[in-house]
């Protein structure tokens, strides 16, 4: 052999070596990561009851064997035991889409290879009918140029609701507004137009009215966030405008990060304002709408999850309630995080109480069956749990607070209820109860996802709230007032705090009639110099 050849011989040589090496080497591979496997379908929501001829749309939610979970609701095979009673779609565009129609329980199944999960679907009898429609929110004033969500909630015969939305037939004067079949309006002219939903026989309505206020300011919040790098965190804009009135502008406004190798931030339907953060920096978070936007700083750091805390704690819970857990997470710079949406729950029996990872309900759990589980929440390798106890309890009574409310026309009063159960324990019902206004045209009260027990006074005279579960009910009245508003007192006064610090303020207003009525989430909050300190209009804070 030349020795150009030996030197040709010996470089193939290392070239076929390394690249033997490379292919059995594990640890920098990504041939040799092994994928998560599925482990476990959750079907949510759990053991809901429809009436017959309306429809419930199913989610499936994938457990993997690393506590991660993805939504699988378009990509399993769907089924129902008893089509005869109801069927579920298994076609792209409808999967996990179920019809009601007949009287009976049928059992809901997702299946992915050998891995499969289920619910049961009651239908109700055909005696139980749909009553009423009730349309949320309740006569709002949005801008030319912004959007409305409305949802339609049914109140049938047996005092149970269901969520309508994408069932009814919408309609409005589409000279000021159009609305599609899920019930978002767009504004096309200034004016006021009545929005309807018809299923049926039976229709409910609210009036929109379109103004030609101008947008003045976006607020961005939560503001100057500082998260871990890995989680997530929903934003939320607030347009303040020309009229001093304020609209939430989530959906509508155009999203951006200053700095996408820091922390990205969504614009796709559903998750609009959600940012990531992909690694340690500092970036802006800016909302826009036109020419109109709003900013914030957030900074993603480098710390670790240490702990994981759930609560409540040690809750007991009668059969067939559901109980909200939040999820915290401590971190190694002793911050904390809610963890709600981005941990793995789990019930250790399912049995007893399951609990939900689906989007829009994550740790959300269901009373199932007497007995006691272990309610776990996991984020990679760190874990909290607390135990719940599923008792044979029973609804004695129904508390509903404030009582004997005088309310000036044009505001609105939330309204909790509390159950008082044959244990003697409580438990808070406001989201789980249907309300009702015996006087509709004095004020109305929201039985919509997110805003339960909300009345709104839209007429001056006396009506009742009633909240009812099944066969129980409480009640109160609520006098609606033609009471002008005089003043507003702003607390705490004269204020110092120190920077990166939050305070919360109070808005009380005073009025003609000298009753007084807390206006904090009702005004248009703001501050005369933003770069030393901003306010929130956004809801919840």
């Amino acid at each position: 052999m030349r020795i150009t050849e030996k030197y040709l011989y010996a470089i193939l040589c290392g070239i076929l070596f390394l690249s033997i090496l490379g292919g059995c080497s594990g640890g920098s591979s990504s041939h040799g990561t092994t994928p998560a496997a599925l482990a476990s379908i959750e079907v949510t929501p759990t053991n809901p009851s429809i009436a017959i001829g309306t429809t419930q749309q199913f989610k499936a939610t994938g457990i993997y064997s690393d506590k991660t979970k993805k939504d699988l609701t378009s990509s399993v095979t769907w089924s129902s035991l008893s089509p005869a009673i109801a069927t579920v779609s298994d076609t792209v565009g409808s999967k996990g889409l179920a019809t009601a129609f007949s009287e009976g329980s049928t059992t809901i199944t997702t299946t992915s290879g050998a891995i499969s999960g289920s619910t049961t679907l009651t239908v109700k009898a055909a005696t139980v009918t749909l009553v009423s429609i009730e349309v949320t929110p309740t006569n709002p004033s949005i801008a030319l140029g912004t959007k409305q969500q409305f949802t339609a909630t049914g109140i049938f015969s047996d005092n149970s609701k269901q969520d309508l939305t994408i069932q009814v037939t919408w309609s409005s004067d589409t000279a000021i507004a159009t609305i599609g079949n899920t019930g978002l309006a767009t504004s096309i002219a200034e004016g006021s137009t009545i929005i309807t939903a018809t299923l049926g026989s039976v229709s409910g309505n609210t009036t929109l009215t379109v103004t030609s206020a101008t947008l003045v300011s976006v607020g961005v919040t939560p503001t100057n966030q500082s998260i871990a790098k890995g989680l997530t965190l929903p934003f939320t804009a607030t347009g303040i405008y020309s009229d001093n009135t304020k609209q939430d502008l989530t959906t509508q406004v155009a999203w951006s990060s200053s700095d996408e190798a820091a922390a990205t931030i969504s614009n796709a339907a559903g998750s609009e304002g959600v940012a990531a953060a992909v690694n340690t920096g500092s970036t802006t978070i800016r909302a826009t709408l036109g020419s109109v936007f709003g900013e914030t700083p957030l900074t993603v750091t480098a710390a670790t999850l240490s702990s994981v805390e759930v609560t409540p704690a040690s809750q007991s819970l009668p059969q067939g309630l559901t109980l909200q857990y939040t999820a915290t997470g401590i971190y190694s710079d002793s911050t904390t995080q809610d963890l709600t949406t981005q941990v793995t729950w789990s019930s250790s029996d399912e049995g007893a109480a399951a609990i939900s990872n689906a989007a829009g309900s994550e740790g959300l759990a269901t009373a199932v069956d007497i007995g006691s589980t272990t309610i776990r929440a996991t984020l990679g390798s760190v874990y909290g749990e607390a135990a719940l106890a599923v008792t044979a309890a029973t609804l004695s009574s129904i508390e509903v607070t404030p009582t004997n409310q005088s309310l000036p026309k044009g505001l609105t009063l939330q309204y909790t209820a509390t159950g008082i159960y044959s244990d003697n324990t409580t438990q808070d019902l406001t989201t789980q109860v249907t309300w009702s206004s015996s006087a509709e045209t004095f004020a109305t009260i929201s039985n919509a996802d997110g805003s339960e027990g909300l009345a709104t006074a839209v007429g001056v005279g006396l009506t009742t709230v009633r909240a009812t579960l099944g066969s129980v009910y409480g009640e109160t009245a609520l006098t609606v007032t033609a009471a002008t508003l005089s003043s507003i007192s702003v607390t705490p006064a004269s204020q110092s705090i120190a920077k990166g610090l939050t305070l919360q303020y109070t808005a009380t207003g005073t009025y003609s009639d000298s009753t007084t009525q807390d206006l904090t989430t009702q005004v248009t909050w703001s501050s005369s110099a933003e770069t030393f300190a901003t306010i929130s209009n956004a809801d919840g804070s």
